[in-house]
């Protein structure tokens, strides 16, 4: 039996927002990795705020992430690019946080300690949705 499948709104939607996620992501570890060895990154000042010790981009990078996945919680088909990036998200999101703690040695621990645990949670949803599109195809077969 074949099995027509379109990908709705949500799912495009859900998709995007992790791809944004992810550019604003790197785009945050890639400047960061820029101040701490040549003392200045790329970005400007100006855009560069830091609100909470965490600069927009990474700030933003973790709301798309759990809004990509918000958005995608009820969809009986899961994206794939989404659950991977989430997963690959929130582990570099965990890691880097936990790796800068250790250079900086103990300054702001509870900022680099929150921000890893949001990390790995965003992993975590990454993993769920793994297992619920796993459960969902094995249902079918």
């Amino acid at each position: 039996m074949t099995q027509i499948w379109t990908k709705t709104r949500k799912y495009q939607i859900s998709e995007m927002l992790a791809i944004a996620a992810m550019t604003l992501l790197l785009i945050h570890i890639a400047n960061g990795s820029m101040e701490r060895t040549i003392k200045y990154g790329f970005l400007p000042v100006s855009i560069d705020k830091r609100p909470f010790g965490i600069s927009n981009f990474g700030i933003s990078s973790i709301i798309l992430f759990f809004l990509a996945f918000g958005i995608g919680i009820r969809e009986k088909n899961k994206s794939n690019a989404t659950t991977t990036l989430l997963i690959v998200g929130g582990a570099l999101i965990g890691t880097t946080a936990l790796g800068v703690s250790v250079i900086d040695r103990g300054e702001r621990v509870a900022t680099f300690l929150t921000v890893s645990v949001i990390g790995y949670v965003i992993m975590g949803s990454g993993i769920l949705r793994a297992l619920q599109r796993r459960r969902v195809t094995s249902k079918i077969v």
